[in-house]
């Protein structure tokens, strides 16, 4: 079994993790990768629903960067497609790709979910092509691989190999579950237990950015989702990103089921539940990714692994 951050350092957070403690412990919700069959470090990562549409909501801190049919979800508080992440130069492909895999004709027009962050240090996303994107939707499944694979094959995590990131939490009956795209942040503010880590050796050519996709299905109305659309953002910053001048932070919720039956007042444990998540996501994604080379011919530093196993040692006395 692939070692995460609980294996290392114990739980974050006090809310409990679905038995996955991954964004498909949300009942329905499956997730895909592939990678480019050009061979580039870059894929295509799917989050499916179990059915569509779906309400939903987005929330953005720093807004360089895409996420495709955002103003659609703000405008009438659904989204009807699969949310489809990838590269920066690959969104024109998948969003087409998207469309055909979608089966609306002319007619019935569709604007398709698509989430990006720049993967150029490691990778030309331009060769991503319609094959990845149908290999990613053929791999969904209820099992999520973590780190440098699918649309985070080719990503940077605090000057780190960064990726794909996942956790949940469990909310009375209910799961709010995270999945990130992570591709931002300096080594220096990297928050590791306290820990000071080496400099970057070659730190990242531009500010970062990250998709943070929340799934529930607690019964939460599209205003609702908004709200909760922030949360895995601010997740980020407890684990050491501030949103660069160029970076791009935008998060998308959506449920799974009705909506509209939670009292505002009852909302705030599930806005704790996507805080923890995404912080938790954020270091199982570090723990999983493994350093490659990039395109300027150098390679990327690898996480600490040995450096956290000391310190928790050292904690425990």
């Amino acid at each position: 079994m692939t070692e995460r951050w609980r294996d290392l350092a114990g739980s974050v957070g006090v809310l409990d993790p679905g038995a996955r403690n991954a964004i498909t412990d949300v009942p329905g919700v499956r997730v895909g990768h592939s990678q480019a069959e050009s061979g580039q470090r870059t894929g295509v990562t799917v989050i499916d629903p179990p059915a569509l549409p779906a309400s939903a909501g987005v929330a953005v801190v720093n807004g360089t960067g895409v996420l495709n049919a955002y103003l659609e979800i703000d405008e009438v508080g659904f989204m009807r497609t699969p949310v489809y992440l990838c590269g920066t130069h690959a969104v024109g492909t998948v969003i087409q790709a998207a469309i055909t895999e979608s089966g609306h004709g002319p007619q019935n027009v569709v604007l398709p979910v698509v989430g990006e962050c720049d993967d150029g240090d490691l990778a030309d996303s331009r060769t991503t092509t319609a094959g990845d994107v149908s290999r990613a939707l053929a791999a969904l499944g209820l099992e999520v691989a973590e780190g440098s694979v699918g649309a985070g094959t080719g990503m940077i995590l605090f000057d780190f190999p960064g990726g794909i990131g996942t956790a949940s939490r469990a909310v009375g009956g209910h799961h709010v579950g995270v999945l990130l795209l992570c591709n931002f942040g300096d080594r220096e503010r990297l928050d590791l237990m306290g820990a000071t880590l080496p400099p970057a050796g070659h730190p990242a050519s531009a500010d970062g950015s990250c998709i943070a996709v929340c799934a529930t299905d607690a019964p939460l109305s599209a205003q609702q989702l908004r709200r909760l659309a922030l949360r895995p953002l601010l997740g980020l910053a407890r684990a050491g990103s501030y949103g660069g001048e160029g970076s791009g932070e935008i998060g998308l919720a959506f449920n799974t089921g009705a909506s509209g039956d939670v009292p505002n007042s009852d909302l705030s444990p599930y806005f704790a539940a996507a805080y923890e998540a995404a912080h938790e996501a954020v270091l199982n994604c570090l723990v999983a990714a493994r350093p490659a080379e990039r395109l300027d011919g150098t390679m990327q530093d690898g996480f600490p692994l040995d450096a956290v196993r000391r310190i928790v040692r050292e904690r425990a006395g």
